[in-house]
């Protein structure tokens, strides 16, 4: 019963949220990038890193943030890094409001978003990102501009890398 009453309360967040200009980037000329991921329970999300480091060489911009459920978060809150944990949602399943201030200081040109499981923390989040472009897997929210289609258990380095091939080959009309 609770679930649904969040799940209700994010689809009136998301019906309320204003109609965006998307501007699709070819991926050479994006810069900045926030990246969404869902947390392993240690915290050390190996991938992710590596996937961070491998923009970093392509110079980009590049903030990951991460979500995991549980009470308390060992990792340190960096401006590029963070990982919210169960203390930083209110009581529907939101982020907190200095939470989302934060995310919302920064506008980005794109937002990768790994998603691969329905998480409401993500999905608000990804809800309340500014970004130029949202891609992510479809998971039927309505949130990203641009879905990919694929087996939910699959590497998020593979889900990245079809992201990045579509950014690279789809050409924009601008």
């Amino acid at each position: 019963m609770l679930d649904r009453l969040k799940e209700y309360i994010f689809r009136y967040c998301l019906s309320k949220q204003p109609k965006r200009e998307v501007k699709w980037e070819q991926w050479n000329n994006v810069r900045n990038i926030l990246v969404l991921y869902e947390s392993d329970w240690t915290e050390r999300n190996v991938v992710i890193k590596q996937l961070r480091d491998s923009m970093l060489l392509e110079d980009k911009d590049v903030t990951i943030w991460g979500f995991v459920d549980k009470r308390d978060i060992t990792s340190l809150i960096l401006p590029q890094s963070r990982i919210l944990g169960a203390r930083d949602l209110t009581l529907y399943g939101a982020p907190k409001q200095e939470v989302i201030e934060e995310l919302q200081k920064r506008y980005y040109d794109l937002l990768i978003d790994l998603t691969q499981h329905p998480s409401l923390p993500l999905k608000y989040l990804s809800l309340y990102t500014r970004a130029s472009l949202k891609i992510g897997l479809q998971l039927g929210e309505g949130i990203h501009d641009f879905m990919v289609s694929m087996p939910a258990e699959e590497d998020p380095k593979h889900l990245f890398e079809q992201m990045k091939y579509y950014l690279s080959t789809i050409r924009s009309q601008s």
